[in-house]
């Protein structure tokens, strides 16, 4: 089990378990936090390895094989003096060079000290044993297929969702005849819908098989996209929006879940990381697509650019859609029959070679799928009853990440006014300050920001294997933007405009809090499924259930550029992130993770927890 920045309790790893199982227990569940030097490190790396010397007097343990200790000695040599040495005396590093080349306990002291540095990294710490040739394959095409497929698929689900804004900027307000907050309700009606369909979306995405249900839903919102070109009122895509929000509601979630179901603790983050970031690349997308459609086809067959904006997203959202049929692999136990490609010896001269073309999964593959949903404790998707459904209702843990959830999303919620807030600034002459091609065009670099750190926080949560520091550090880094722009809305003539700019830029290296609490979720609760299925939905649902009315109260279009209380409520927000983000870890670090260790020793005592011998991947 992955650990989240926490130390590790001595007794979850000392009661009941033989020294064999704590040793290893130890060994894959170590402490990955620089700042956490407590002596519970040392104390059970010393009573680990004094139980292993005590009970294992010979070379071979009770399986028969050599047992070779963390320092490489055998199992049965003696380490006091060399302990006794490095704690008594600390050689300067002239001693110590002199000591490594002529003394054994001072190469031995070398050895520990690099353990002690080492089992705080995890990316030391890779077990290639628990991976495979079959099992790299198995990742490398789960990236190629099931992942690419997500990340283009939010691409266009991103700008589908976000292009209303650019529209509106660019012509639409004017041709529409809107005033006031259309712009604000034109998100509201979408937030309504989408918040009511998402949970019954990933009830259904049990029953339904996800290869059926997602490109569906897809090629839904592309057709319902490509009729708000022809829009002629505020009421018209107020009932287009609707449509829009009940189709695109299972997206993001699902594909989210299918992720739980297919990576491992150590993979899941960052692929969550470059999933989420696809988000920023279709506002990307949206910005730059307005720009060139603007140039390009302004008044072609008679249609302004905005509405082209809207036909062109929804024909690449069709395209898209029809390839999850193929792409999108299912769940580990019931595979996408589509994806599966047959091994040799079920090939003959009668067989239809159509439904095998295009397969990219072996048997193989589905069954070393299988051994890593065992390896690391998480069971495979299970249909979501009332039963279950009342059980997850009763979890504290259910009401706490999606309050966390929604805190960190609308903390920094500002960024998505950036074109608006460029759209309203104005010179001493009270002309524009930018263009309209320029207010589709400079948020482009804070979507760039956002890709970047994005990646830099899922990956760092992976390597050091810490989901709540990374979080923190987010929240400190989100609460300075706020408080300048806090300052620049309260006092514009004597706080300088760059400042506001800054702020903007700043906000976006702050959006990667979502793939860090769905990894830290799929940590906490690697045995429920149906619980880790429902939360997700718990916690989008609520973004949007206070999204439907918070954007006009907070955030109303006709305050631009300067807001009267926004960015002040942004500064709770992110303090409560912090404070919540302190309080789950040592929730998780004192009562959930002795459990988990529990859980995973029992596992391991029945022989689950063992890599699984495959065969080599099956050559294409």
């Amino acid at each position: 089990m992955s650990q989240d920045g926490g130390h590790q309790p001595l007794d979850s790893l000392r009661d009941g378990m033989d020294a064999s199982a704590a040793t290893n227990t130890a060994l894959e569940n170590t402490p990955l936090l620089f700042d956490r030097q407590s002596p519970g490190y040392t104390d059970l790396d010393n009573s680990v390895n004094t139980t292993k010397n005590r009970n294992s007097p010979g070379p071979s343990d009770s399986n028969g094989c050599r047992v070779i200790s963390r320092h490489g000695h055998g199992a049965g040599e003696e380490h006091g003096d060399v302990d006794e040495a490095y704690h008594a005396r600390q050689p300067n590093p002239r001693q110590e060079q002199r000591l490594n080349t002529t003394s054994p306990q001072a190469s031995s002291a070398k050895h520990r000290l690099w353990d002690i540095i080492s089992k705080r990294l995890v990316f030391l710490q890779r077990d290639e044993s628990e991976r495979s040739p079959l099992e790299k394959d198995l990742v490398r095409r789960l990236d190629v297929f099931l992942l690419t497929f997500g990340c283009i698929s939010q691409v266009i689900k991103y700008l589908d969702q976000t292009n209303i804004s650019s529209a509106y900027v660019s012509g639409m307000k004017e041709d529409l005849q809107l005033n006031g907050n259309e712009l604000n309700y034109f998100l509201t009606f979408f937030s309504i819908s989408y918040c009511l369909m998402l949970i019954p979306s990933q009830v259904i995405i049990t029953y339904v098989r996800p290869s059926y249900w997602l490109p569906g839903l897809e090629i839904g919102w592309g057709l319902v996209t490509a009729l708000i070109a022809f829009a002629q009122n505020a009421h018209q895509v107020y009932a287009l929006r609707v449509l829009l929000g009940l189709f695109e509601s299972s997206a993001w979630p699902g594909m989210m879940t299918l992720f739980m179901y297919w990576y491992t603790p150590l993979e899941l983050a960052k692929r969550m990381g470059f999933y989420h970031s696809c988000q920023a690349l279709g506002s990307m997308m949206s910005g730059a697509l307005q720009v060139a459609v603007l140039e390009s086809l302004e008044g072609r067959w008679g249609l302004r650019g905005w509405r082209w904006l809207f036909i062109i997203n929804g024909l690449l959202t069709l395209l898209i859609g029809f390839t999850g049929f193929f792409l999108i692999p299912d769940y580990p136990r019931s595979p996408n029959p589509r994806c599966l490609k047959a091994p040799p010896q079920t090939f003959s001269s009668t067989s239809t070679p159509f439904p095998l073309r295009f397969g990219w999964l072996t048997p193989a593959h589905i069954q070393a799928a299988e051994d890593r949903l065992k390896r690391h404790g998480r069971t495979d998707s299970k249909k979501i009853t009332w039963r279950a459904a009342k059980r997850t209702f009763r979890l504290w843990i259910s009401y706490f990440i999606p309050a966390l959830y929604v805190a960190s999303v609308l903390a920094p919620y500002g960024y998505n006014y950036f074109n608006l807030f460029l759209k309203e600034l104005k010179d001493k002459d009270g002309r524009p300050r930018w263009s309209v091609e320029q207010v589709n065009a400079i948020p482009i670099a804070g979507n760039g920001v956002n890709v970047v750190f994005v990646w830099i926080w899922a990956i760092l949560s992976d390597l050091l294997q810490t989901r709540w520091t990374l979080l923190v550090a987010q929240g400190v880094i989100g609460l300075i933007p706020c408080i300048i722009m806090s300052i620049w809305t309260s006092h514009p003539d004597t706080t300088p405009v760059s400042a506001a700019y800054a702020s903007y830029f700043m906000t976006y290296m702050s959006l990667g809090t979502a793939p860090l609490i769905i990894s830290w979720l799929s940590d906490i609760l690697p045995q429920d499924s149906e619980a880790r299925t429902l939360i997700v939905g718990y916690s989008i649902a609520g973004v949007y259930a206070i999204l439907t009315w918070s954007q006009v109260l907070i955030w109303p279009a006709s305050q631009a550029p300067y807001y009267h209380y926004a960015w002040q409520i942004s500064i709770v927000l992110w303090i409560l992130v912090i404070i919540m983000c302190w309080m789950l870890n040592i929730i998780d670090v004192r009562i959930l993770l002795p459990q988990r260790l529990a859980a995973k020793n029992r596992a391991s005592r029945q022989g689950l927890l063992s890599p699984t011998e495959t065969p080599d991947a099956e050559s294409e």
